[in-house]
């Protein structure tokens, strides 16, 4: 045997023992890939049930706005009918004048209560 076969198998032999370490290598990287996998399949998991509740969360809260701008659009419309209505009232003045009638029957009541109960004073005394 002359030195170049001893390289030779020597060489065979170190290509044989990279392969066999590459081959090892690879094995622990797909080993690595599938726990990222399981991983990533775990996130996904939990995650799902957050999104839809999320999701019916928020047709809960387009529910929710919808239904008040209801109200609020009800209220708004109730308000401005005031408005309207007190608008096409005259004026509140009419009410504090002296001319009212029921302000004046309301003196004479009072004026004929107090005669009465004067003359009854007055008579059982």
């Amino acid at each position: 045997m002359n030195i170049v076969d001893i390289f030779l198998i020597i060489l065979l032999i170190c290509a044989a023992l990279l392969c066999i370490y590459l081959i090892l290598y690879l094995k622990k990287i797909v080993i690595k890939i599938e726990e990222i996998q399981k991983d990533i399949h775990a996130v996904v998991d939990n995650t799902l049930p957050v999104l839809e509740n999320l999701i019916d969360s928020t047709g809960r809260v387009n529910k929710v706005i919808t239904e008040i701008e209801n109200y609020w659009n009800e209220l708004d419309n109730s308000i401005k009918t005031l408005k309207n209505k007190v608008a096409d009232f005259t004026s509140f003045k009419k009410f504090r004048e002296d001319e009212n009638p029921a302000k004046n029957i309301i003196k004479n009541l009072r004026a004929i209560i107090k005669g009465i109960s004067a003359f009854w004073r007055e008579y059982k005394s």
